[in-house]
């Protein structure tokens, strides 16, 4: 080889196939050929070496040990004489990033992945590079375009025999249709990813799919089914030391748990979550974990113990925002004072101790709480609605929803218990029957939150722009989360 060369393939695929039986030799073996390689100037070869031990260390969750050796050769490689290996440590690094919750990081590598991949043409690297950014898409919430990303890898590989992309493609589509409720195309897209995980024997990806297939069965009531696949999803994770794996796993044994009436063993499932989240700086999964944590014990009582919980979810959020922006550190520019202000005191009001004796003491806290937060989101209007028929003196002076008169607004409220933010209420699904309300009057934009205590909707928080139009920023629909589980723990 000469000093421009990259590892000849048949290289790498020989030591792909002694992976398969004994791992730990290939990964001395690659580690030796990236050392003799940087050290020869062959930073080509080098880069290929690293990126099959990446590739084989993060099917065992461990991609995390290599990220400063790839940031180094990413800063030795010459990416424009060697567009395909650039791509491939791009994309490496994306991975990382988005791992760790940092979504800005990893769409800048995905986007460079994808454009070195195009030079040079690579159809799997730049196929890897767009199942990047559609997750990417996904975590903001926005299904159909992340799907639509997708389809552009799917056009990319082709009929390319690839068991791994073939797998990690099927699984992140299925994803995109479980969370806008597609459950049939979801099993689909997951049993297929399956599949193709088993055919290559990609341990991780059938994993992976067996815990995808366990979260699409829970959202059928099938808790049997639910149950086989998790524990496989469990068992093999474990297996693997796969921890982020193992802790998503974890999180949905947490469902499972729950709906068999397993509080206690639901804590246990979401704090050994946390702990695997913790040990590999999974952000989301901290936040994630944070956040059930706090919820799991104030439905138990235990205000105490929820508090601290509930001050490291929105920390853990306010730091994936942060990282998520397109404005960088050391910029001047970096904050939003508005913002800053706003997410200084949510933590204020997070660390508050509500003195809850009477029911009095309840109404006063609910009097402050609407209040501040409306004041801190600068809502033209808060409205605070109780769910069911309270006695007057339980009321506060807060109106109710009642069925049979909005019955349907609350079975949909209840059905998709998540935060419903919409920039014009006229397409608001339910308008007919709560046009009725006088509450409902005049506002423009609305945010509307179910809250409840020990599983039961309780009451509905709506947050109301009136004077003009709003369309809420992700910022704004976290805060709004945040705000909804302090009203819930006044209320519990």
């Amino acid at each position: 080889m000469t000093e421009a060369d990259a590892l000849p393939p048949e290289v790498l695929k020989r030591l792909s196939r002694v992976a398969q039986r004994h791992p730990n030799s290939a990964l001395l073996r690659l580690a030796a050929l990236e050392h003799s390689a940087k050290a020869a100037g062959r930073h080509a070869a080098a880069s290929d070496a690293l990126y099959a031990h990446f590739y084989l260390l993060e099917h065992r969750g461990r991609a995390l040990e290599l990220q400063a050796a790839l940031v180094q050769a990413q800063a030795d490689l010459d990416a424009d004489a060697h567009p395909l290996q650039g791509a491939r440590l791009h994309e490496a690094l994306g991975r990382i990033a988005y791992q760790q919750g940092e979504y800005f990081e990893a769409t800048e590598h995905w986007n460079q992945s994808a454009e070195l991949a195009a030079a040079v043409p690579d159809p799997r690297a730049g196929a890897a590079a767009r199942i990047g950014l559609g997750q990417i898409h996904y975590a903001f919430g926005a299904w159909a375009r992340g799907r639509e990303v997708h389809g552009e890898a799917a056009q990319l590989l082709g009929a390319a025999d690839d068991s791994y992309l073939a797998a990690k493609l099927a699984l992140n589509i299925g994803v995109g249709h479980f969370e806008t409720q597609e459950l049939d195309d979801a099993e689909r897209h997951f049993s297929h990813g399956l599949a193709a995980a088993r055919r290559g024997q990609h341990r991780e990806y059938e994993a992976e799919a067996h815990w995808q297939l366990a979260r699409a069965a829970l959202a059928r009531g099938r808790l049997d089914w639910a149950t086989v696949d998790c524990r496989l999803a469990l068992s093999i994770a474990a297996k693997l030391g796969h921890s982020w794996l193992e802790a998503a796993a974890s999180r949905t044994w947490t469902d499972i748990s729950l709906a068999r009436g397993d509080r206690a063993g639901a804590i246990r499932s979401t704090e050994h979550g946390l702990l695997l989240a913790n040990r590999i700086h999974s952000r989301p999964q901290q936040s994630q974990a944070h956040l059930l944590l706090a919820k799991l014990h104030e439905q138990q009582g235990d205000k105490e113990a929820a508090i601290p919980h509930l001050w490291q979810h929105l920390n853990l959020q306010a730091e994936i925002e942060r990282l998520s922006s397109p404005v960088r550190p050391g910029l001047a520019s970096l904050f939003d004072p508005a913002r800053q202000a706003a997410e200084g005191q949510l933590l204020s009001l997070s660390m508050r101790r509500w003195k809850i004796q009477t029911w009095g003491n309840r109404l006063s806290a609910l009097t402050q709480l609407c209040a501040e937060a409306q004041q801190i989101l600068c809502l033209d209007r808060l409205q605070f609605w109780w769910v069911g028929e309270p006695t007057q003196a339980q009321t506060g002076g807060y109106p109710s929803l009642r069925r049979p008169e909005q019955a349907r607004y609350l079975d949909w409220l209840n059905a998709t218990p998540k935060l419903q933010a919409l920039g014009t209420v006229s397409n608001h699904p339910c308008k007919t029957e709560l046009s009725t309300l006088p509450q409902a009057a005049g506002t423009l934009s609305r945010i509307e939150l179910p809250l409840y205590v020990k599983g039961e909707m309780v009451a509905v928080l709506w947050l109301a722009h009136c004077q003009q139009k709003h369309m809420w920023s992700r910022q704004e629909q976290l805060q709004a989360s945040h705000i909804a589980r302090l009203f819930e723990l006044v209320l519990a």
